[in-house]
């Protein structure tokens, strides 16, 4: 109990005072007890709701025989409103289903008394502080779980705003790295194969002379590359791929491995066409991987790349040699892997990598 409660119980109980002194005469101590009791019921109202309605309506009934008083009235219309507002959906069904059964039973005794319509006035008045306090707080109830339900879509949204902006930000890291590593793995990796070999011969002058000229070379290309990345990266409008690689760049490509020392062959079937942009771009960067790959784990080796067109499907094949145990770099899957594997399902493919007849074997199926 808290002294707002017992305050507003002396209150009500001093107005009711006050009432019978101004115009409802008390006839015997019952409307002083009734009256006392039903302000009493106002200190357990919020810890045994239960109880303060029973007694509030009990003090009411008694109240009404002995000389009605409007404080009990209202004590009641308060104890039904606040067990209705904070009780569940079925305790304030109930206490409707309750107050409308006492409104058709004083209105009944009305007619009964009166023997008129005049008598159903006494089934609207107690509509008045029954069904018209439940109805109320019925309505509040309702209004207040909707804010809350919307208050918990709003968070809810919000959360869902928040994780599609995570993911957003994660794949076009992803989309970025794919790139980057695209670019400028293939110079990086001639320059680390050329160097590699102008520190195994210090004394050949010749060969480091040419090895520089390759490193140099393959530098300033991915320095060209880096900043074209950047360049997009930087674009207002957010630009797309900066690769607009297609198929029929692949025997450029081709010619630029046979020019780094490595034997490559390039072979079509069937008749090349267009393509979509997306298809285009992933097979030229998967073959692109594949071949950089083969340049770092079988530089010595031949490497072949078959290109197959058919009404379905676009089919790229990219075969050399396993590595010999003298190559500088291990063969393990990393990134180049997966960013073949991630283009080829973007497009709805797949690809399969990995050693076969003594051979290392990269094969993409794309659908078209």
């Amino acid at each position: 109990m808290s002294w707002r409660r017992f305050g507003l119980a002396v209150g009500a109980f001093a107005v009711g005072l006050v009432l019978f002194a101004l115009g409802y005469p008390l006839d015997s101590w019952v409307g002083v007890a009734t009256l006392g009791a039903s302000t009493a019921s106002l200190l357990f109202l919020r810890s045994y709701p239960r109880l303060s309605l029973g007694v509030a309506s009990a003090a009411l009934a008694v109240d009404w025989m002995v000389g009605p008083n409007l404080v009990p009235i209202f004590v009641l219309a308060n104890a039904l409103y606040e067990l209705t507002e904070r009780g569940s959906e079925r305790t304030g069904r109930r206490l409707m289903i309750g107050s409308i059964g006492a409104v058709l039973v004083f209105t009944v005794i009305g007619l009964a008394r009166q023997g008129d319509i005049e008598g159903a006035l006494y089934g609207v008045q107690v509509a008045l502080f029954t069904v018209l306090p439940v109805d109320t707080a019925m309505t509040v109830r309702r209004h207040r779980q909707t804010a809350a339900a919307e208050r918990e879509r709003a968070e809810q949204t919000a959360r869902l705003a928040e994780l599609d902006q995570r993911a957003a930000i994660t794949a076009e890291r992803t989309r970025v790295a794919r790139d980057l590593h695209d670019l400028v793995a293939n110079d990086l990796s001639v320059i680390a194969l050329h160097s590699t070999a102008a520190l195994a011969r210090p004394d050949d002058a010749e060969a480091a002379q040419e090895a520089l000229g390759v490193i140099r070379q393959h530098s300033v290309s991915g320095l060209a590359e880096m900043r074209h990345l950047i360049g997009v990266l930087r674009a207002d409008d957010g630009g797309d791929s900066p690769a607009e690689a297609r198929l029929d760049q692949l025997p450029t490509l081709v010619e630029s491995i046979r020019a780094d020392g490595q034997d490559a062959t390039l072979r079509v079937d069937g008749e090349a066409r267009r393509l979509a942009p997306a298809v285009e771009l992933a097979g030229y960067r998967i073959v692109q991987e594949a071949l950089v790959n083969a340049r770092k784990h079988a530089a010595s080796q031949p490497v072949d790349t078959l290109v197959r067109y058919g009404p379905d499907a676009l089919t790229l094949t990219v075969e050399n040699p396993l590595p010999t145990e003298d190559c500088p770099f291990p063969l393990v899957g990393g990134a180049g892997l997966v960013g073949m594997a991630e283009r080829a399902t973007l497009v709805g493919g797949a690809l399969d990598a990995g050693p076969r007849d003594g051979r290392w074997r990269v094969h993409a199926e794309i659908p078209l």
